[in-house]
């Protein structure tokens, strides 16, 4: 795993444009609300879950590297792979930090499709040996962000996770990057979740409101093995319900309505 892109390795500037180099624009998902509506409610919840995890993690002391936080959820159909993008898009915005988003979900990954990445080499190929990790890396035009996508489907999913060679590559990405997310599997549907869990530093939990039972949510916590678990995204409230950020006028707040 030596090829790495000379945008990536020794340097702190901005990743390159697109995803892809060509003229093409990148047509992204309208739900990556991190981008798409950047001063919206949503958005600033992202960005509260954001340094809460920072906090979260300079509490109980810090891996060498950068930090590695995995997002999961009971069972499918939760938000996990919208809330794994749209917080390593927050953190990538923020400026201050290198991410790399990883879809870890090799059975059914989605993040080359949130980001229209197309068809390209990922992470099941990288675990295969068949391409090199700054292959598989592709640049996202806003800020320091690379997105890594599943890859193809491989034959045995669980066996690739466990493998030493994601353990390299994730000590590979540490010493590249700032902060680390992988979108990862559902913990009761699949025994990946549990595997690529123990690797990260902190877990979070992304649970549906008004849908995902509370006693799957502790199947799901207990199907962890112990995993550090720093906890629970409420996923799919009413917008209603959440009040909006405070407008900002000439550097200060104001009242808002």
């Amino acid at each position: 795993m030596t090829s790495i892109p000379k945008t990536v390795a020794g340097t702190r500037t901005p990743f390159l444009e697109r995803i892809e180099g060509g003229g093409a624009e990148v047509t992204i998902d309208e739900r990556l609300v991190a981008i798409t509506d950047p001063q919206g409610a949503a958005a600033e919840q992202y960005r509260m879950l954001l340094h809460r995890l920072r906090y979260a993690r300079s509490l109980r002391g810090a891996a060498q590297g950068g930090a590695v936080i995995a997002v999961t959820s009971a069972m499918r159909e939760e938000g996990t792979s919208l809330t794994a993008a749209n917080l390593a898009l927050t953190a990538a915005r923020a400026g201050d930090s290198r991410v790399a988003l990883i879809d870890c979900d090799l059975r059914r990954g989605t993040q080359a499709s949130l980001f229209g990445m197309g068809a390209r080499m990922g992470l099941s190929d990288l675990l295969q040996g068949k391409c090199e990790i700054g292959e598989a890396l592709g640049r996202f035009h806003e800020g320091q962000m690379a997105v890594i996508a599943a890859g193809k489907a491989p034959v045995e999913p669980a066996a690739l996770l466990a493998s030493p060679r994601f353990i390299a590559a994730l000590q590979t990405l540490r010493s590249l990057f700032d902060e680390i997310v992988l979108d990862v599997p559902p913990a009761l549907a699949t025994a990946d979740a549990s595997i690529v869990a123990h690797r990260a530093d902190g877990v979070v939990m992304v649970v549906r409101a008004e849908a995902t039972p509370r006693d799957q949510v502790a199947s799901a916590v207990r199907a962890l093995s112990g995993a550090p678990v720093w906890g629970l995204v409420l996923n799919g409230v009413d917008p209603a319900r959440v009040p909006r950020p405070l407008p900002v006028v000439k550097g200060q707040l104001t009242a808002g309505k």
